[in-house]
């Protein structure tokens, strides 16, 4: 066929490439957005979006009621997830998220100010010879008070140095100084132990616990009885971690320090466990007692339970001691908006 012959249909030929040409740009070239999606991802943003529209009706239309707890997870949970938060809720909020601030806060300075007893300065850490001075003065007027108390027994008299003798001092609880003066690194924790164990001294002297008489051994010699034991010092034994105790865990290890120690007291009975009621009342520093062991003494001479009022008991007492210095600013509670307003 020539030209002349297909002349007739040239436009059914040309309109016919035209559309071989746009079916395999069909075909092959991608339809696109302006963002570059293609039309399938454009139909799943579509009905991701219509899902979340979809929940956002279901929790307009929940209407809210009940009593909703702010330190209980599970329900800050369903009252941020069931119904659909907008600036109404603001002022009904704003009043308590302000409380709970104000509380916040007035928490976090009590806190503060309970531990602030452990950071007296004992002396300027500048010169190393006069702070291990003071501190050496310091601990020693401690101790002095104790045995004038009975509540530090000596039982040689070779053991009254209460300045450099390390076995008092250890018995006590105190750093003894060597050859060496202190590093003012040390100074910071060596302050408060010695603030943690006069604030228990304190306590241990002003109990003045002691046992009465029994009235079983009462038998006209009462005199001669031994009646008051008063209770005494055995140990002081600290958690070595060249630092504060990493004994917390949790949100309150951000803003707080621990400082453990075991104290070892011997009296009786009663006296022992009037003087643990006495240590566990110390809020200032904050004091826990987390744990006891109240035995007998493990071997005592033939006839000493003769004639006594009561036994020397043993107690153990494992004491956590928090340092809230550092606790952290109180933070803004915030209220989340989400959808349209109603």
């Amino acid at each position: 066929m020539d030209a002349k012959q297909l002349k007739p249909y040239t436009f059914w030929i040309a309109a016919g490439v035209v559309v071989v040409i746009e079916l395999g740009l069909i075909a092959f070239w991608p339809i696109e957005d302006e963002a570059g999606a293609t039309p399938e991802i454009v139909k799943q943003n579509l009905d991701t979006e219509f899902k979340k529209l979809e929940k956002l009706s279901a929790r307009a239309d929940n209407r809210l009621s009940g009593v909703y707890e702010a330190e209980n997870l599970e329900d800050i949970r369903r009252l941020t997830e069931d119904y659909l938060l907008t600036p109404k809720w603001k002022s009904a909020l704003e009043p308590h998220v302000e409380s709970y601030r104000r509380q916040l806060a007035s928490i976090k300075k009590d806190l503060s100010m309970r531990s602030s007893v452990l950071h007296e300065r004992i002396a300027d850490s500048g010169s190393l010879f006069s702070w291990d001075t003071e501190y050496t003065s310091r601990t020693r007027g401690v101790m002095v008070a104790l045995h004038k108390a009975k509540v530090l027994v000596v039982e040689k008299k070779e053991d009254l140095d209460f300045e450099t003798g390390a076995s008092i001092r250890t018995q006590a609880g105190f750093y003894t100084k060597g050859e060496k003066t202190t590093e003012a690194k040390e100074h910071p924790e060596l302050t408060v132990r010695f603030h943690i164990l006069k604030k228990i001294s304190e306590v241990l002297m002003a109990t003045g616990s002691v046992s009465l008489a029994n009235p079983v051994v009462k038998n006209g010699k009462e005199a001669e009885l031994d009646v008051r034991r008063l209770v005494n010092i055995k140990g002081v034994e600290w958690k070595r971690s060249g630092a504060p105790s990493k004994v917390l865990s949790g949100t309150i290890a951000e803003i707080a320090d621990a400082y453990e120690l075991t104290l070892t007291l011997e009296g009786s009975v009663s006296a022992l466990i009037t003087t643990q009621a006495a240590i566990e009342a110390i809020s200032a520093p904050v004091l826990i007692v987390s744990g006891g062991t109240l035995s007998a003494r493990p071997s005592m001479p033939a006839g000493t339970r003769k004639n006594v009022a009561d036994e020397p008991m043993s107690l153990r007492l494992n004491i956590v001691v928090i340092d809230f210095s550092r606790v952290l600013p109180a933070v803004t509670p915030e209220v989340v908006v989400e959808g349209a307003a109603q």
